[in-house]
């Protein structure tokens, strides 16, 4: 049985102890809020009326801003885990306080300083209980389980519910159901005591020094930073609308059950246990999957929308009905998509500053929304302070939350897009690390080992700082490179005036002419292609004046001559001397080819389709010139890179799909063929898939370091690289690129916001294709069957 319950929730392994505590956890903590509720609203309405609400509404932050930098200072000494178990007991002692005041001592205001600490209860506890889930599970977890986690919320709202229902006549009235929420309380204290000893827990458990951040410092984070600012201003807003639309429905039942704290107390009971029920049923069956189908884009607009078409009909018909169902909308879907959903928005952010943003902005902001929204409550009711009201009823509140309510999904049509921008931010810091330790970054020291070594007398030392420069070309090597030129070695000397020769440096010139009497034949070659390509000298005339020069580079150099800009330019006749070069087949015809492509590659937008011819060479260092050369041909090359993208080998395939990412880049204005793009990424999509079923076929007869496990492995790895090369062919301006790199770090965290970022930006159809090959949570099995439902078996 607990398989299937793991298997239909989709709860994998490792994942039940975390995912049952955080459930529970969440369902006592959200019992004892919905308790609590019914019983505030009663004795609270039947103490003052409905309108007296503005006032606690304002009470709350006050009350919150003593509290809360208390809290923080007792959270950085004791840390999160043991400061949320006091937490808990401190509350449970504060209800059996109000209680005991309750029955033996009351007084006039007593009602309400209970309401104020209610909603106190209400905030800090939910916060600190989502703040466990959120150190629990990342955000491709977060994704997939907030839907099961969040049901702990229904579930709480119909225990809570059905105590206040059920208990207050038993246990004699609205007072003693404290006793009931004293116990609920500290039950929420003893499964976080559980939880901290069995479960170790992301992000909250640190070494070494806490470093405190003053709560200005947090909110001017806040307000830098487009994405924070963003959400805050949601939250303030949402504190409004929801506070007004909790106001309309205690007017109606203050109408209608008036005078009786054990009827409001049964009718907010019976109201929470239905409302949870339907919530139990929406988190359970639709939120998972509205997550995993359409992600926080289409889920962080449900709740302001379905609040929207309730006010309007509050608007038209300002009775008891349309109350009820709009308080219904809001706390059905509060309760479970949008929960879930807004927890989601605080995934993107570093885990370091997760928990005090998060707490500046659902304890503090949030409770600002509420002041702010009591204090206009009461200037658009019946007064506020003194101040005389506007004394609208039902349908002018309505029409006021109806403004709101625009805002707020307005801003949530902005965050959608700013949360996709964030995760992308992420992902893209992460890449330019990756980028900045595998290069060889040439800081100030290394420039100097390197400067050492070209200076070195050792010859090898010197080639390999010669090879390292070839990676890196740059300026700064100018100095050392034309002093390599008098080197006694001659490949030093031609390798270094190779470098200078790609660079473009005129200066060599007189150098260079010198270097055609070098006794070496390749230092005498490489000078006759500096001086035919960058001075426009005539190389017939050179090589008549100087003798001795290889068959191969006599053409190479009148090729380059000839194609170069000037009086002497003829490139059909270079074209003729190029595509002899090519021709010659063999061994001895590689000199030949090895040269064409060098004069090539120099000249990539004047002869792209003889690049073309050189991509099926048999010398791979020769077709990976004549591909970056075609990458830098310009629209020129887009047609004749994109009729070889069928190519079979898979080798020459990617070296293509390489050279139009990198054309791309340089060239976005180019227009490429959609429709055979997508049909090579189906293919190559469709053979990833097919790699998958015989990797789980041959992997049940081989172990997994065989040498043929090893190899099909690295060609899978090849063929999803292929496969996002693809993709950021159509979809340049996602830069996925940055995903592809997230996906192979080593931190859980920038996997799971890279996966993320995918589900946002790729269209239904791939996503679903995708993904499944991304996640490491999907198992080989699962993926087979894929494979078998989309290719055959």
């Amino acid at each position: 049985m607990g398989a299937r319950l793991r298997g239909f929730f989709d709860i994998r392994s490792g994942e039940a102890l975390p995912v049952s505590l955080t459930f529970l956890y969440i369902a006592v903590v959200v019992a004892a809020f919905l308790l609590a509720k019914p019983i505030r609203n009663a004795l609270f309405l039947r103490q003052y009326g409905p309108y007296a609400l503005a006032y606690v509404y304002a009470a709350v932050p006050l009350a919150l801003s003593v509290f809360v930098p208390i809290y923080t200072r007792v959270a950085a000494r004791l840390g999160q885990r043991a400061v949320t178990v006091w937490t808990l007991m401190f509350f449970a002692s504060n209800v059996l306080l109000f209680w005991w005041l309750f029955r033996r001592h009351p007084f006039v205001l007593l009602p309400g300083v209970f309401y104020v600490w209610v909603n106190c209860f209400g905030i800090i506890a939910p916060v600190q209980a989502w703040s466990f889930a959120n150190s629990q599970f990342d955000t491709r977890q977060a994704k997939r389980l907030f839907g099961v986690i969040g049901a702990g919320a229904s579930f709480g709202a119909i225990l809570g519910g059905l105590l206040a229902r059920v208990l207050v006549r038993p246990v004699g009235d609205a007072i003693n159901l404290l006793l009931v929420l004293a116990a609920l309380i500290l039950a929420a204290a003893v499964v976080v005591s559980i939880a901290n000893a069995k479960i170790r827990r992301r992000g909250l458990a640190r070494r070494g020094k806490r470093h405190r951040h003053p709560f200005g410092e947090t909110l001017d984070e806040i307000r830098r930073t487009p994405y924070l600012r963003l959400t805050a201003s949601m939250v303030f807003l949402v504190a409004i609308a929801t506070q007004w639309t909790g106001f309309q429905l205690s007017v109606v039942a203050d109408q209608r059950f008036g005078g009786s704290a054990e009827a409001l107390t049964r009718f907010f009971g019976t109201f929470n246990f239905i409302l949870g029920i339907v919530s139990l049923t929406v988190q359970l069956t639709l939120t998972a999957s509205v997550l995993r189908r359409y992600g926080v884009a289409l889920a962080i607009l449900l709740l302001p929308s379905a609040l929207g078409f309730g006010t309007a009909a509050i608007l038209l018909l300002p009775v008891f009905w349309p109350v009820i169902m709009t308080n219904a909308l809001d706390q059905g879907l509060r309760f479970s998509v949008d929960k879930a959903t807004y927890e989601l928005l605080y995934l993107p952010i570093a885990p370091g500053a997760r928990a005090r943003i998060k707490n500046a902005i659902d304890i503090v902001l949030n409770r600002a929304g509420d002041a702010t929204g009591g204090v206009l409550l009461g200037l658009t009711t019946r007064g506020f302070a003194g101040l005389p009201g506007l004394n609208v009823g039902l349908r002018g509140t309505a029409a006021i939350n109806l403004v709101l309510l625009t805002g707020w999904f307005a801003i949530a049509w902005r965050l959608r897009r700013e949360y996709v921008r964030t995760i992308h931010e992420t992902i893209r810091r992460h890449r330019l690390d990756a980028e900045r330790h595998s290069r060889r970054v040439l800081d100030r020291s290394a420039v100097s080992a390197l400067e050492q070594k070209l200076a070195a007398d050792d010859p090898a030392a010197v080639r390999y700082a010669l090879s390292i420069i070839e990676q890196e070309p740059g300026g700064i090597w100018r100095r050392p490179l034309h002093r390599l030129l008098h080197h006694d070695d001659p490949e030093i000397r031609r390798r270094a005036l190779s470098i200078l020769s790609a660079s473009g440096d005129q200066t060599i010139s007189p150098v260079v002419a010198e270097m055609l009497r070098d006794p070496d034949l390749a230092v005498r070659t490489e000078a006759l292609l500096f001086l035919s390509q960058q001075v426009g000298i005539d190389p017939v005339a050179r090589i008549q004046e100087l003798g001795e020069f290889p068959d191969f580079s006599i053409r190479a150099g009148i090729a380059a001559f000839l194609a170069s800009p000037g009086r002497a330019r003829n490139l059909d006749a270079a074209r003729v001397i190029l595509e002899q070069m090519i021709a010659a087949s063999g061994e001895a015809g590689a000199r030949d080819r090895d040269e064409a492509a060098r004069v090539l590659s120099l000249l990539p937008e004047v002869f792209p389709d003889l690049l073309v011819k050189l991509l099926d060479d048999e010398d791979p260092r020769i077709a990976r010139v004549a591909v970056k050369a075609l990458s830098r041909a310009g629209a020129a090359g887009v047609p004749l890179l994109q009729e070889r993208l069928l190519e079979e080998d898979p080798a020459l395939r990617y070296r293509i799909i390489a050279a139009l990412n990198k054309l791309r880049r340089l060239h976005p204005e180019v227009q490429l063929d959609r429709k055979l793009i997508e049909l090579l990424l189906a293919a190559e999509i469709g053979g990833h898939y097919r790699s998958h079923q015989v990797l789980g076929a041959v992997g049940e007869t081989l172990p997994s370091g065989d040498p043929v496990m090893v190899a099909m492995r690295q060609s899978m790895e090849h063929e999803l690289e292929r496969i996002f090369r693809l993709m950021s062919l159509l979809f340049p301006e996602a830069q996925l690129q940055d995903a592809y790199v997230g996906l192979r770090s080593a931190n859980p965290v920038i996997r799971a916001n890279a996966l993320e970022f995918l589900d946002n930006v790729l269209e239904p159809h791939l996503r679903q294709l995708v993904v499944p090959l991304l996640d490491p949570q999907t198992s080989l099995r699962e993926r087979i069957i894929i494979a078998d439902r989309l290719i055959g078996a």
